[in-house]
């Protein structure tokens, strides 16, 4: 059982490589952190993307049956349904 009970550095010392091994300290709770923030941060992009996504959606369905309805232009369809898609 002992065997199972060493950490890396050859000695038992209540952990694995976490405390007091090779990331001692405070820098667990720094990697951690920085880990909490990436995946937030992920989340909180991907969730403004796809609410941009149908924003842009609903805009050009409203530019087509303007332009369906003979409200506008071909020309003038085009040229703002380019400039909605470069957004």
């Amino acid at each position: 059982m002992m065997m199972f009970q060493r950490g890396f550095q050859g000695g038992y010392r209540g952990g694995a490589c976490w405390s007091d091994g090779y990331i001692g300290g405070g820098w667990h709770m720094l990697f951690m952190a920085v880990v909490l923030l990436t995946v937030v941060f992920t989340v909180i992009y991907l969730v403004n993307k796809s609410t941009h996504r149908q924003d842009n959606k609903d805009v050009l369905d409203i530019l087509k049956m303007k332009y369906v309805q003979g409200e506008l232009t071909e020309e003038e369809y085009m040229k703002k349904k380019d400039l909605l898609l470069k957004k």
